[in-house]
């Protein structure tokens, strides 16, 4: 599904507010695969995709997923990180 082409006002506000839009629509793609607070999401998503041209969306989409990948845990492997957590503390 393609996004609507931006409307003036859209562009205008893009222009002045960089940084600061929140496209909804990704953030609720996102949200599907990642176990994050939506202000997260949104806070990454107007630094990395604040913009209305898609290839620079598409990057930013991939930093997003990196910084979550790097940063946050699954719920599946939540005791495998706990359990990991625990040895460590007890090596020392």
């Amino acid at each position: 599904m393609a996004p609507e082409a931006p409307s003036p006002l859209d562009q205008k506000i893009l222009e002045h507010l960089a940084g600061l839009v929140v496209r909804k629509d990704l953030t609720t793609e996102l949200k599907q695969n990642a176990v994050v607070p939506t202000y997260v999401l949104e806070y990454l998503l107007g630094q990395h995709c604040a913009t209305d041209d898609p290839a620079l969306i598409s990057e930013g989409l991939e930093s997003v997923r990196r910084i979550l990948a790097k940063h946050y845990v699954h719920r599946n492997q939540a005791e495998l990180v706990k359990s990991r957590s625990r040895s460590a503390v007890a090596t020392r």
